[in-house]
């Protein structure tokens, strides 16, 4: 399908039942080699004091919330969101032995989650597999639980071949009532920090 508006081609991943490849990646390329090289930097840039209340939005099986867990060693916590009941299985198993981490299944936009309840949202490379008329409404909703001051940073893939454009990142982040305070190429991806 191609979204009118961007021209962007859109294939819905099916993350409930993912085949072969894709699970031999989840399994060892993301914790061996995806979070080392992107993950910890990513974590490292966001400059975390430990105290932080954390959401990773599509945190998948686990692997960034590893690398948030482990900052948050000074009474912060980290929760991860995902809609995939494949994924949410193996995060929980994989964030075990950290007290201040707990991983939600559900859509963003009804989960009973309080607003202003986090101090910080961040996702990778989740938003470009969201259907284009669905992206307003979670980047709402990711809005509406930051608190006043609060971040949202972000990492997405925009290569014509795979991902999205920045500038519809941009506009999607101020619809809903974001300040876009940097935008950071990185080859074929771009990092997003937002202030609410």
């Amino acid at each position: 399908m191609t979204d009118h508006l961007s021209g962007e081609k859109f294939e819905q991943r099916d993350f409930e039942k993912p085949g072969l490849l894709f699970r031999f990646c989840l399994a060892a390329i993301h914790p061996f080699f995806t979070g080392p090289i992107i993950y910890a930097p990513f974590v490292e840039k966001l400059g975390l004091e430990g105290n932080e209340r954390v959401l990773e939005f599509g945190c998948g099986n686990g692997v960034l919330m590893t690398y948030l867990a482990k900052s948050l060693g000074k009474g912060g916590s980290a929760t991860g969101v995902d809609t995939s009941s494949y994924m949410t299985d193996r995060a929980r198993k994989r964030l075990a032995p950290f007290s201040n981490a707990e991983i939600l299944r559900g859509d963003i936009r009804t989960l009973e989650l309080r607003p202003g309840s986090f101090d910080l949202v961040i996702f990778i490379h989740v938003l470009h597999d969201i259907a284009p008329e669905k992206r307003q409404g979670i980047m709402d909703a990711l809005s509406r639980l930051l608190v006043p001051g609060g971040r949202l940073c972000l990492m997405e893939p925009v290569s014509p071949s795979h991902g999205m454009p920045v500038e519809e990142i941009r506009s999607l982040a101020e619809s809903a009532g974001l300040s876009v305070t940097e935008i950071a190429p990185m080859g074929r991806r771009v990092r997003v920090s937002c202030l609410k």
